[in-house]
């Protein structure tokens, strides 16, 4: 098995993803999907390639816990990785650190479908190949 494949991004907070208070949670829903789309060009599938090949991977399953304030101007790592790969879907999972300090994490549940019939199928072997074990995590950032 190779190791994990993971996809590191930082950015700055902007005010078009905050509120009076702190960040907008629905920002961290668009970062996890931007994340999974960085991951998928990294190991060679982008979404494009995805859309002519297959297979699809909607999300059916999302969960985000926030564990500290994201404020304007903080700085923040973004890393996804793939883990929990089962018979027909796996997880991406990603974390946001901030000067090497969890403050949010989540996970996405994605099913593999055949575009045309919109049935589920395998999880592809280039999945399985780059994801990591069960309960393993990168270092922080």
């Amino acid at each position: 098995m190779e190791p994990p494949l993971v996809h590191r991004h930082q950015f700055r907070i902007v005010m078009g993803e905050v509120d009076v208070a702190q960040i907008h949670f629905t920002t961290l829903f668009q970062w996890m999907d931007r994340g999974l789309s960085e991951w998928l060009a990294l190991v060679g599938r982008p979404f494009t390639r995805l859309l002519e090949e297959g297979p699809g991977i909607p999300i059916v399953d999302v969960h985000v816990a926030i564990r500290e304030r994201i404020h304007l101007d903080d700085m923040l790592t973004l890393t996804t990785w793939i883990g929990q790969v089962g018979t027909t879907s796996f997880r991406s999972r990603h974390r946001f650190d901030r000067h090497g300090v969890v403050v949010a994490s989540g996970t996405l549940v994605h099913v593999c479908l055949d575009r045309a019939t919109r049935i589920p199928e395998p999880v592809p072997e280039w999945v399985r190949a780059v994801a990591a074990p069960e309960g393993w995590e990168p270092s922080p950032a």
